[in-house]
């Protein structure tokens, strides 16, 4: 087909337009793209290398697998001790409105550990296994039995860290495990006997 000088100086400005276009339109997806890049990285807690954040460190305790019934002291509140392939061992989580410590550190032989817990609206709790490899612990939060079946249910939730080859990493446990800011918590705890250590951190969020 051919065009007339009229047909092209009105097709000149609409070619001209849509060049335009065209150039600046691949700019809007390349910001939005930055937009987006920028959320996901500023949303994604900032951790060291260990799983640990970086926030302001407010407590921190051992859970410590012992041979036998522990007789020593409590490490300066630092320590809870549990038998090695324990069985129902028992730790009692207080909320007192007197800060993190540890009451009463021993929970070998048929004795109750006592850990005074705060503010877990505003903290998180973080916890890895180290020692010998396979060693196993097991938590269940406030025990309950199903009416119906008979089986063991943990209300509170619970925990399951097995320690396995390779760096131990911390992991954010639930709230509901450690907050007593309404009635006292009873962890009932098993362990095997390759079970050495947990390490407990709590954090400002």
């Amino acid at each position: 087909m051919r065009l007339n000088r009229k047909s092209l100086a009105v097709l000149f400005p609409v070619v001209a337009t849509l060049a335009a276009c065209n150039q600046s339109s691949p700019t809007a997806p390349s910001a939005a793209s930055a937009v987006v890049t920028e959320g996901s990285q500023a949303a994604q807690p900032s951790a060291s290398g260990n799983g640990a954040p970086r926030g302001r460190h407010v407590f921190s305790w051992n859970l410590i697998g012992t041979p036998g019934d522990y007789e020593g002291g409590c490490g300066q509140g630092r320590r809870v001790f549990v038998d090695r392939g324990a069985k129902q061992a028992q730790i009692v989580f207080h909320d007192h409105n007197d800060g993190w410590h540890i009451e009463q550190c021993d929970a070998s032989g048929g004795d109750v550990a006592e850990i005074h817990s705060d503010n877990l609206g505003t903290l998180d709790v973080y916890a890895r296994i180290l020692g010998k490899p396979n060693g196993r612990l097991q938590v269940c939060a406030d025990t309950v039995e199903d009416v119906t079946s008979g089986e063991t249910l943990c209300a509170l939730g619970t925990i399951d860290l097995t320690r396995e080859g390779g760096k131990s990493r911390f992991k954010v446990q639930p709230d509901s495990l450690f907050d007593a800011s309404l009635e006292d918590i009873m962890w009932n705890v098993e362990t095997n006997t390759d079970f050495r250590i947990v390490q407990f951190r709590v954090y400002q969020q």
